[in-house]
């Protein structure tokens, strides 16, 4: 008679667990769905399945979150003079960036915030790349603005 009992509260937190577990995941579905609809739609499918385009020697492409992850990106890419931006969406409708600029033999990369400031804001390093890289990103981020609305 004893294990009936406790069959019955472990089957309630079961069905408890598994109703959270779908609702993550519609919430998951949704959220991601929506914040990057338009970005997709701008950067259509290749015939390889990914969201790569081809522009002026500047290659843009879309990566969207994986699964229960809402972290995807965008990017903009000029392999050839060695720039490289990455936007990451945020669900909040905010922006983070990265860049990694190769200059000669150097590779640079910075974590910046919203308002292209170093997110290590200690960081006196990251600070002065940050500064004498300041026209590279304000480009790369032009360009990604003619591709998306990140406004």
């Amino acid at each position: 008679m004893r294990k009936k009992n406790l069959k019955v509260p472990l089957i309630i937190l079961v069905s408890i667990l598994l109703l959270l577990f779908a609702a993550w995941n519609i919430a998951w579905i949704l959220l991601t769905n929506n914040r990057y609809e338009d970005f997709l739609k701008a950067v259509p499918k290749s015939k390889f399945g990914n969201h790569i385009i081809r522009k002026d020697d500047y290659v843009y492409g879309v990566n969207r979150p994986t699964y229960l992850s809402f972290t995807g990106n965008l990017s903009v890419n000029n392999s050839k003079e060695g720039k490289l931006l990455i936007i990451w969406p945020l669900m909040n409708g905010k922006y983070e960036y990265g860049i990694m600029i190769k200059k000669k033999d150097k590779v640079y990369q910075v974590h910046l915030n919203h308002d292209l400031t170093p997110i290590k804001k200690n960081s006196l390093i990251e600070q002065r790349i940050a500064e004498d890289l300041k026209l590279e990103v304000t480009e790369l981020l032009k360009r990604a603005k003619l591709v998306w609305d990140l406004e």
